[in-house]
């Protein structure tokens, strides 16, 4: 689990970036093996629609099955989407009052943001990963998606306010 592809890839990156010599032969307008970079480049861009295909086929599982009940369900949009942004305001605001965020309204603007976004999708790669829970994580980001369109709206708002 240690060397999955993707660890392999960031190594490799990080040699190539710090080794200046190989840099210079893969990097670059006059490189000679800078058609390495850009298809590794095309290949970088294609990472999002797949990302959204695998969402979807996620979403979709959580649709057909699910074994959590509305109970739990709920609970966990509650925490996620009410008492996550209330806990983000006191962590930034306490972060800011002891000085180790600066008050530019912007940047505290984008950290309080990301007590609002709904669950990253690597949740649910790593469900899939260990066939675990996979049906009950799909159904919670199902709801989780769903429900964040209008929570991002007011908590955005809320925060644009409170940082006036």
């Amino acid at each position: 689990m240690v060397f999955a592809p993707a660890t392999i890839a960031a190594i490799f990156g990080f040699i190539i970036g710090i080794v200046s010599p190989i840099r210079k032969l893969m990097i670059g307008d006059s490189a000679p093996l800078r058609v390495i970079d850009s298809s590794a480049s095309l290949l970088g861009e294609a990472t999002i629609p797949c990302m959204t295909l695998i969402v979807g086929s996620n979403l979709l599982r959580g649709l057909r099955k699910s074994g959590v009940s509305v109970s739990v369900i709920a609970g966990i949009l509650a925490v996620r989407n009410i008492f996550l942004p209330i806990i983000g305001i006191g962590i930034v605001k306490g972060a800011h009052h002891f000085g180790m965020v600066e008050s530019d309204s912007l940047y505290q603007f984008i950290l309080l943001l990301q007590f609002a976004l709904p669950p990253a999708m690597t949740v649910g790669v790593i469900a899939q990963l260990f066939e675990a829970g996979e049906g009950e994580c799909s159904v919670i980001m199902l709801w989780s998606y769903a429900l964040s369109a209008l929570s991002l709206t007011l908590w955005s708002t809320f925060y644009m306010w409170l940082l006036q």
